[in-house]
């Protein structure tokens, strides 16, 4: 592609967020085992897009690809934001310290396009805390990223399922009087998973 077609053809976001995710590496043989005895099996880390590895740098609810800004930064997981629009953001968790932060600041939740649609098998829609629950379930739910935003994006859910009570009391405080129903959904065991 010469200079002047690719300046007359600029990435659509879609298309930077593919590639700046992509830019990280496969999960090794040691890692994927590791989320295998924490009952997340492989096809969980690959479908619908892979859970990759990079090097981030976290300030507060948001991240910076360590190449990017020139530090050393940390490994983390990193997983694809998908909405209606399809890929808008990429999410980094880092297990040890639970950071989750996004990149863009475009998405609200993982397995967002979950809010808009529901799978009619499952009542209402799941809401973990951790991506690595929401992995146990097959990425069935969300995960919120963004908390000051989950009023407006899950008014028109009519029931959310929690993890535990304590989790259905912190959802409560999203939501003033009026709000989605929240019940509490059984946990996963590792046996179940």
């Amino acid at each position: 592609m010469t200079e002047l077609a690719r300046l007359l053809d600029p990435p659509t976001h879609a298309r930077m967020i593919r590639l700046a995710h992509l830019h990280g590496r496969n999960l090794n043989q040691r890692e994927i085992d590791r989320f295998a005895a924490l009952g997340v099996p492989a096809v969980n880390l690959g479908t619908p897009w892979p859970v990759l590895v990079d090097k981030v740098a976290f300030c507060g609810g948001y991240f910076s690809f360590a190449e990017d800004v020139g530090l050393a930064g940390e490994q983390a997981f990193t997983f694809v934001v998908f909405s209606n629009a399809g890929m808008i953001d990429i999410a980094a968790w880092q297990p040890a310290t639970q950071r989750l932060a996004l990149w863009c600041g475009e998405g609200f939740a993982l397995g967002e396009r979950q809010i808009q649609h529901p799978n009619p098998l499952v009542d209402g829609l799941r809401v973990f805390r951790s991506p690595i629950e929401w992995l146990r379930a097959g990425r069935c739910g969300i995960v919120i990223l963004q908390p000051g935003f989950a009023r407006s994006a899950l008014a028109d859910v009519p029931i959310l399922v929690a993890e535990d009570e304590l989790h259905q009391k912190e959802l409560q405080g999203y939501f003033a009087l009026t709000g989605p129903q929240i019940t509490v959904g059984k946990a996963l065991s590792l046996e179940t998973a």
